[in-house]
């Protein structure tokens, strides 16, 4: 009998506060990751529901919207990601008919329509000094040089267990990231599909990884480390998860103290990009090598450095042929 009763209707005055309690209670343990939920948790609690949580969703329309994004003092990513926020909760309301429409969907956010985000990487001269800089070996130092010969985010080389790693083969197999959420540190699925991939070592790569393996396993045997940490590539010195935050402090003070722009962990992934465009790698490699979702996200990044690419072989062509 109580599988045929109807399921209780909510009234149409239904808050906003209301609709994200059932959004965050039903939608989000099953369909986001959890550490986008927590970054969800902390915008909606920071900046949405101050403002509109104890409003009825029926009242709140998209030119109220579009006036409360782009008078944010916040930047026009912020509010994007803000509007992309707000519009996942009103979206489920109307999956689920509580509501009848998504304001957000016409509202506008911030923009500027003159700036392009600028990629920062480290040119050629700079990357090999930074690898004349790490030479010693160290487990940070062999960590940098990992990252650009491989172009991988910082949280998939911290998740990279050892049995990733095929020695025969020469390969890397990329298939997790270290996230962070709730004040835990956890392993979760790559960013995309794509970025699900295997990665070509060269032989000084595969000599890099032997000698660090080598190295660990005599330090492991000295510092207290669980199981499932004995078995990460780059765990922490403490024999725990890797922490970026620290190692984006120690290559900044790296780089800084030799006369190079102070740039995060993530820059050395562009520089790998910008590495493979100059040696003539065309976009579909390099598209794959950094797991990518499709060329054009790799076109519209690196779009620059394949412009210069191409004037470069042009000029090369005209100086062979004249």
């Amino acid at each position: 009998e109580d599988l045929c009763k109807e399921p209780p209707k909510v009234e149409k005055g239904i808050t906003f506060k209301e609709l994200v309690d059932i959004y965050m209670r039903e939608f989000a343990p099953n369909e986001l990751k959890p550490v986008t939920m927590y970054n969800y948790e902390g915008d909606l609690r920071i900046h949405l529901l101050p403002v509109f949580g104890d409003r009825e969703c029926v009242g709140i329309e998209n030119k109220e919207l579009t006036t409360f994004f782009t008078g944010l003092d916040l930047s026009p990513e912020t509010t994007r990601k803000l509007k992309t926020v707000m519009s996942s909760v009103f979206s489920y309301g109307v999956k689920q008919k509580y509501i009848n429409e998504n304001p957000c969907v016409n509202a506008n956010h911030k923009k500027d329509p003159n700036k392009k985000k600028k990629v920062k990487y480290l040119n050629g001269e700079q990357c090999k000094k930074l690898m004349e800089l790490t030479a010693e070996y160290s487990a940070f130092n062999t960590l940098i040089r990992f990252l650009l010969l491989t172009g991988l985010r910082i949280g998939e080389a911290l998740a990279l267990t050892w049995s990733q790693i095929d020695f025969v083969d020469e390969v890397v197999n990329v298939s997790d990231t270290l996230a962070f959420a709730y004040g835990e540190k956890y392993m979760s699925s790559p960013k995309t599909e794509n970025s699900i991939r295997t990665i070509k070592l060269g032989s000084y790569g595969v000599s890099l990884l032997k000698n660090h393996k080598e190295q660990q396993e005599n330090e492991q045997q000295r510092v207290g480390m669980s199981e499932e940490c004995r078995q990460l590539v780059f765990p922490s010195p403490l024999g725990k998860y890797g922490d970026r935050g620290g190692i984006n402090k120690e290559l900044k003070k790296l780089l800084s103290e030799n006369g190079m722009p102070s740039l995060s962990v993530h820059a050395l992934r562009h520089s790998n990009a910008s590495l493979m465009i100059n040696a003539g790698v065309d976009i579909k490699m390099v598209s794959e090598n950094l797991g990518h979702c499709g060329i054009g996200v790799t076109g519209d990044i690196y779009s620059h450095m394949f412009k210069a690419y191409k004037a470069k072989t042009a000029k090369a062509l005209e100086d062979f042929l004249l």
